[in-house]
């Protein structure tokens, strides 16, 4: 189906959308911050906790690691209109942005295509001030990383062992794992996430 013939129907139906179980999530309470025992697990702390881990009492030592601001940072220039985008998924038709944050638990989603910001928005209370846990998301930027050194000869391969790049890992179990294993998160060690 074309873009623009999805548009009456989004004319004829405006709906005010809520996030999925903001009461599950704390919303009544303000979205309160955990503890280090309950931050991950109990729902109803997630989306507090999720946006002020370093506030959390037991974790990270109360400090989060920050980068220093690039003395020469990137534009990162805002699309003068969101894009239309329109996706099916089944018999579903015309489904738009709103739709997917209807369903899904998404604090923030920030598309940018060719360097432009094209779709900015937040739900449960947040915003662009908040500082969010990335959880997965450092991977793929890792990974992108990674390959960036490699095309500049900072990395000569990714068969190398881990510690000919961090000395501090010679003589442990990851300094002896090869950059395509920790890539792959495949070092063999054993690791509990708490």
């Amino acid at each position: 189906m074309h873009p623009k013939a999805c548009f009456p129907i989004l004319v004829a139906c405006v709906v005010a959308w809520a996030a999925p179980d903001e009461e599950r999530l704390g919303k009544s309470k303000g979205y309160p911050v955990g503890t280090a025992s309950t931050w991950f697990f109990d729902e109803s702390v997630r989306v507090g906790s999720f946006t002020a881990l370093a506030d959390t009492p037991g974790i990270a030592g109360g400090s989060v690691h920050e980068l220093a601001p690039s003395s020469n940072p990137l534009p990162l220039p805002r699309a003068a209109a969101e894009p239309p985008y329109r996706w099916e998924l089944g018999a579903e038709q015309c489904l738009v942005i709103d739709d997917i944050l209807s369903r899904q638990r998404i604090m923030g989603l920030l598309i940018i295509k060719d360097g432009v910001i094209q779709v900015e928005r937040y739900q449960y209370a947040r915003g662009p001030g908040h500082r969010f846990v990335s959880h997965s998301m450092a991977k793929s930027i890792v990974s992108l990383a990674i390959g960036m050194a490699l095309r500049e000869g900072k990395l000569r391969y990714l068969d190398d062992r881990a510690a000919a790049y961090a000395p501090k890992l010679v003589g442990t179990l990851l300094g002896e794992t090869t950059l395509r294993a920790l890539l792959r998160m495949a070092s063999g060690a054993r690791y509990t996430e708490e």
